[in-house]
């Protein structure tokens, strides 16, 4: 019996360089007669845990990582509250930074992923977004081609696909809906060879 015990342990170990406390709780875990099989199971089973805790513990090293940034560049600072609790306040340039970032947030353009549904008709999507506009345009080139639409010329569109409505409440944001005309032909004449 104990030469099976042996075997095993050795095949498990042969397969990879393990830590003893990883093989005894996989035999541990596995059961005195486990076949080779289960203690790998269970081998795999303290390498995931362990994968998950570095995981976490990186996400949390790199949360506090973050925190220490913050207060050197000068925009956090802790204080203790009235329960002697250290507690983490903005300061002054902190705030400034804050309202800098909304900002720039409010001018960022949406994601270009917008759900995708076929459309038994052709539709038809025409633009003509200023050139101060440019980086909205490109947007709006690349949101289309995301969408599934194809290009006819550089500023006419067209695919069977159904208009989300998230597309149009983004464009009304972006204040660019009154540069583009949306069509549904449901015959395409010359078109037709263009749609699929």
């Amino acid at each position: 019996m104990r030469g099976k015990i042996t075997t095993k342990i050795l095949e498990v170990i042969g397969e990879a360089t393990l830590a003893t406390a990883d093989v005894i709780s996989a035999l541990l875990s596995a059961g005195y007669g486990a076949s080779y099989g289960k203690m790998s199971k269970e081998l795999r089973n303290i390498e995931s845990r362990r994968t998950q805790r570095n995981l976490e513990l990186r996400e949390k090293q790199k949360f506090y990582n973050l925190l220490y940034q913050l207060k050197t560049d000068g925009l956090i600072q802790e204080k203790m509250n009235n329960q002697k609790e250290k507690i983490l306040t903005l300061t002054t340039k902190g705030r400034k930074k804050l309202e800098n970032l909304n900002q720039k947030l409010s001018t960022s353009l949406p994601t270009i992923e917008y759900e995708k549904k076929k459309n038994d008709k052709a539709t038809i999507i025409s633009f003509d977004v200023p050139e101060k506009e440019s980086r909205k345009r490109n947007w709006l080139r690349e949101t289309l081609k995301g969408m599934g639409f194809e290009m006819i010329q550089k500023s006419v569109w067209i695919g069977k696909i159904k208009i989300p409505k998230d597309f149009l409440i983004d464009l009304r944001k972006l204040k660019i809906i009154d540069f583009v005309e949306i069509f549904e032909a449901e015959k395409l004449g010359s078109l037709k060879t263009k749609i699929k």
